[in-house]
């Protein structure tokens, strides 16, 4: 109908004030700021219509410094949102409809990516990092060796979410640690961290003007911080990972006003009401409203969400506990269990530019896997970045077994999508084994969806029928609704009972051939673990590196700080001749300042208090004790002291990378050198200043001198 209503422009020139929109009646427009991995879009919806109005999107740039790792920049989203508005709000027009219509926003974006910025400047300070990115495997061997056992699964029954390098507390403990912008910024009070939406909504409420930094509860329950049954961030995890509420932003619920848009853009005075993470807005944009119900994403990765209500269910077979949505400040959380595929579309990219076995993922993966039968015993893992739902081994690295001398590329393109299917088997017998309830039908949507094959595939695979939406992109739809639940134009009462129309694919297998391939499937996994065997940080197997500055010297004291080295016996016990004093000075100053710092010896060490003395504490914390329960009528029987926590976090022992490698080094205030301004002779006492690096050859230097202006020993 939009495409007749122009060629009716063009045709007969119609005037714009005179054109009749759909049905005759005008509707309220909800805008969608949509942030994908890959792409950002603007879409706009008629009120309590499921078709798009008008859309505009632009692909975003994605960096790989390194193997394994992904960086996007914040200000080209920002940049991208503002484009993509201009262009989708200027369609607007031809339709009957202008900017004016539009009542409300929503926001729904990539989950786990993590941003840091300056609050005061407004200036990103370091790239965005990705979902994907596994650059904080050393961090979470770090973070484990604080853990009973190393057990990864030891935060689920407060978070719902493993330790992982897949979300986001992982990346910010990173940043801190690596990145000295990010250091100072925490330093100075002026750090704000945030996942996608909270940058969003930061710079388009205001930015360094009053911009609001805010969150919604489904994003924040990705972070590895948040208490799933206060959703509030958890004192404990935050000391964990030592990261500051002050730089954290504010938790909402998912659908309410929070403010309006003061960027001066085109959105310029719209009101903001809706905030969901992709995933949980396609499960509210498939209708998956009720316990019992579940939708799957083909994208880049893969994620199936299982509805279980109100109720939390905690996963013992590999799956997140996560929250899928809050429709008012006021409304009951309703939970779901995910799975999350870390490749999917992934892997059909990797055959196109790894392999260059496609042209075109869209045509070719199902034209040329559709030309046979089979994948002729042919598998395909694509643990390209190690396996998430449910084994969560970052060990795990992608095979392909069962080649034959008859294999050819067709067969390795269909093994592929199979593994797509076989990856979500995979999540749903664990969900079953969770919740006891077998799923009797699967939503799906995503751009993956559109290859027929595929979506037969997966029928076959998992036994039960498969009903694909007839829009690829319904993230956009679920956040559309939320927002304009909270302005009264979009009832998701009504919603939930609505029949969305959908493609319907039905099992063509029997059980005994899908349950034989599958079969296979587990021994294939089985194969590809292990392939990652990297050595053992220094957190993790407590040895002590053996470093020296000078030959045959054991300069590191008992009980010293691990990688440090005695100033005070440097210049107590070394007294070389004047003239090699420069010689002595150039040979210190080599040496990294990663593998110099200060040491002053610390007294008897005592038994201190530890996060995991506050474990039991926080752990047992009831509802009546957070002012959560209907009985304690608004009088709070244990607050939260917020003080005492950061100072705790200031503390507690740091995470200090050396040649990449985790120490977790003590850091007594009341033990630690000082140094004046002139870099004299160390006196003990409180720490006032770090030393900075630049600072070091100066202070060599001042040695240097009281050894050449000392007497000469006898």
């Amino acid at each position: 109908m939009n495409g007749y209503w122009r060629t009716l422009v063009r045709q007969h020139s119609i005037e714009v004030d005179d054109m009749p929109v759909r049905d005759g009646a005008k509707r309220s427009l909800i805008g969608v700021i949509d942030d994908g991995t890959r792409t950002v879009r603007f879409v706009i919806y008629e009120a309590e219509r499921s078709e798009e109005l008008a859309a505009y999107q632009l692909d975003k740039t994605e960096f790989q410094p390194q193997e394994g790792w992904y960086e996007q920049d914040p200000k080209e989203i920002i940049h991208h949102i503002k484009t993509c508005a201009e262009n989708a709000v200027g369609q607007l027009t031809e339709l009957g409809y202008s900017k004016e219509d539009i009542i409300t926003l929503g926001i729904t974006n990539q989950r786990e990516t993590t941003i840091a910025w300056d609050k005061f400047t407004g200036e990103p300070l370091h790239p965005a990092i990705s979902w994907n990115d596994i650059r904080t495997d050393s961090t979470v061997d770090a973070i484990l060796a604080k853990v009973p056992d190393r057990n990864k699964n030891y935060l689920k029954s407060i978070s719902g979410l493993p330790i992982s390098p897949y979300f986001s507390a992982l990346k910010m403990r990173w940043l801190k640690d690596n990145v000295k912008s990010v250091r100072r910024a925490s330093r100075d009070k002026r750090l704000l961290f945030g996942t996608v939406d909270s940058w969003i909504m930061w710079n388009l409420t205001g930015g360094p003007h009053g911009g609001l930094h805010i969150t919604d509860v489904t994003n924040a329950s990705r972070t590895l911080l948040m208490n799933l049954e206060t959703l509030n961030w958890d004192p404990m995890l935050c000391r964990l990972f030592g990261i500051h509420r002050d730089s954290l932003p504010q938790i909402y619920s998912s659908s309410e006003i929070y403010g309006a848009v003061k960027d001066g853009s085109i959105l310029n005075g719209i009101r903001i009401s809706g905030i969901l993470g992709n995933q949980q807005s396609a499960l509210v944009g498939q209708n998956c409203l009720q316990a019992g119900q579940a939708k799957n994403t083909y994208r880049s990765g893969c994620f199936l969400l299982y509805n279980t209500g109100t109720r939390r269910v905690q996963s013992t077979h590999g799956l997140l506990t996560t929250v899928a949505y809050k429709l008012g400040p006021n409304a009951p959380a309703v939970y779901a269990l995910e799975g999350s595929i870390a490749v999917a579309g992934g892997a059909m990219k990797f055959l196109r530019d790894n392999l260059k076995l496609i042209k075109d993922v869209a045509q070719d993966t199902e034209h040329i896997a559709g030309q046979v039968f089979s994948t002729g015993d042919v598998y395909f893992v694509p643990a390209l970045n190690g396996l998430y739902a449910p084994y969560w081994r970052k060990d795990a690295r992608g095979i392909i077994c069962g080649l034959t001398a008859f294999t050819t590329k067709n067969h390795i393109i269909r093994a592929a999508l199979e593994a797509v299917c076989f990856q979500t088997r995979d999540i749903l017998e664990a969900m079953n084994k969770d919740c006891g309830m077998p799923l009797s039908k699967l939503h799906v949507d995503g751009k993956m969806t559109s290859n027929d094959l595929l979506m037969q595939l997966q029928a076959d695979l998992v036994g039960i029928p498969v009903l694909r939406a007839q829009s690829w992109d319904m993230s956009a739809l679920g956040v559309a609704i939320v927002a304009g639940h909270s302005v009264g134009v979009w009832s998701c009462e009504r919603w939930r009972h609505h029949a969305t129309p959908a493609d319907t694919f039905l099992p063509t297998t029997t059980d005994d051939d899908r349950d034989a391939r599958y079969t296979k499937w587990k021994m294939a996994v089985q194969r590809s673990l292990g392939w990652a065997t990297t050595k053992k940080s220094i957190a993790m197997t407590g040895q002590k590196r053996k470093n020296s500055i000078l030959p045959g010297e054991a300069l590191t004291p008992p009980h010293s700080r691990k990688n440090s080295y005695d100033i005070e016996n440097i210049i107590n016990n070394i007294r070389p001749p004047p003239e090699d004093a420069d010689v002595i000075l150039d040979e210190i100053i080599q040496y990294s300042a990663r593998k110099f710092s200060i040491f002053v010896p610390l007294k008897q060490p005592k038994d201190e208090h530890t996060i995991l003395d506050d474990a039991e504490y926080y752990m047992s914390k009831k509802e009546c004790d957070y002012d959560m329960c209907q009985c304690c009528q608004g009088k709070k029987k244990v607050l939260t002291d917020w003080q005492t926590i950061e100072e705790i976090i200031e503390n507690d022992p740091e995470i200090i990378f050396d040649d990449d490698k985790p120490v977790v080094c003590e850091t007594k205030r009341d033990s630690v050198c000082v140094y004046d301004e002139l870099g004299d002779l160390p006196v003990r006492g409180a720490i006032k200043k770090r030393i900075h690096i630049k600072k070091i050859p100066a202070i060599f230097r001042n040695i240097r001198n009281r050894f050449t202006n000392s007497p000469s020993p006898t």
